[in-house]
């Protein structure tokens, strides 16, 4: 994978920004229940991404790409979300969402003895997507050589008797306690392992963020060399389950120096547009996150260490 030494996507940032090393896409939460809008959701927001003719080194899914339990409606987005980030020259590094997990919680998938994740399955088969080995894992790290992104999904029990979703573990009825609890310790050694500016991204917020997680607060304190984090989840404009903080996309992390950005939604229904951010890597600990109104078509809102 190369590094883009590229121009920076906007007038407003000239002579503000080094060249950027690294750059991603960073979308989450295409959501929903009506196939006819979702590819409407993801054409303006492909159409406009690749307007910027912005080079990546990966477009980073946060979850919730699906909604629901009717298998054929699962299968349409599924091949319609793999046809339309194909038009985007670089690989999708994925983590699952809550919505995810719809059709094993209260579809056909339950009592198969099995987890039936349709999304899941089908990028399985593409080369482009990425994303953990087994449904069972948690973390996935993607190692680009001078920067890395640590990947946390929800994940699953193979034989489906627990997921986790919501920050928690379930047995698909009650909250139960996480089944691995030597999990977060790992995470964080392998995170300090790598040796390098790390940028981790979830479906979830740390505590401090928007409808945080606590499955994402045991692995606090974050390892010296994480950079920044960045989650879905919390659709931006939707004042029903974001509450008073639902127009917040920046804040910080409850006892940490790092920042957290909340990328959501490709939908424009519970969010109030269609959005994503551009994340740039300049070297170390210096990065800039350019949010995308892609209804708009414009920049809406930058934040550059």
């Amino acid at each position: 994978m190369s590094a883009h030494p590229a121009t920076p996507p906007a007038d407003f940032r000239a002579g503000l920004l080094r060249p950027a090393r690294r750059r991603l896409w960073v979308i989450s939460d295409l959501q929903q229940r009506d196939p006819a809008n979702a590819r409407r959701c993801m054409h303006a927001g492909v159409e406009d991404f690749l307007s910027l003719r912005l080079p990546v080194d990966a477009v980073c899914y946060l979850g919730d790409t699906t909604e629901g339990t009717d298998p054929a409606h699962l299968r349409e987005m599924a091949d319609m979300q793999v046809e339309a980030l194909a038009r985007v020259d670089a690989p999708v590094w994925y983590a699952m969402g809550n919505h995810e997990f719809d059709y094993h919680r209260w579809g056909g998938g339950r009592g198969s003895g099995r987890v039936t994740i349709p999304m899941r399955e089908r990028v399985l088969r593409e080369t482009q997507w990425h994303t953990t080995p087994s449904v069972r894992d948690w973390l996935l790290v993607a190692d680009f050589g001078d920067l890395a992104l640590a990947i946390f999904s929800d994940h699953a029990a193979p034989d489906g008797s627990w997921f986790c979703v919501h920050g928690g573990a379930t047995d698909g009825e009650n909250r139960i306690d996480y089944p691995d609890p030597g999990a977060a310790e790992r995470a964080r050694a392998a995170i300090a392992a790598l040796g390098k500016p790390v940028f981790t991204m979830s479906h979830y917020a740390f505590p401090g963020g928007n409808r945080a997680s606590d499955l994402m607060g045991t692995l606090l304190p974050l390892p010296e060399n994480v950079v920044a984090h960045f989650y879905g989840h919390c659709h931006v404009g939707d004042f029903q389950w974001g509450g008073k903080d639902c127009l917040r996309q920046i804040s910080g992390i409850d006892g940490s120096a790092v920042t957290q950005f909340d990328v959501a939604s490709l939908e424009n229904r519970r969010g109030n547009a269609i959005r994503s951010a551009v994340v740039e890597w300049y070297g170390g600990a210096s990065y800039g996150v350019f949010f995308r109104d892609h209804t708009a078509r414009r920049w809406e809102k930058a934040f550059v260490v």
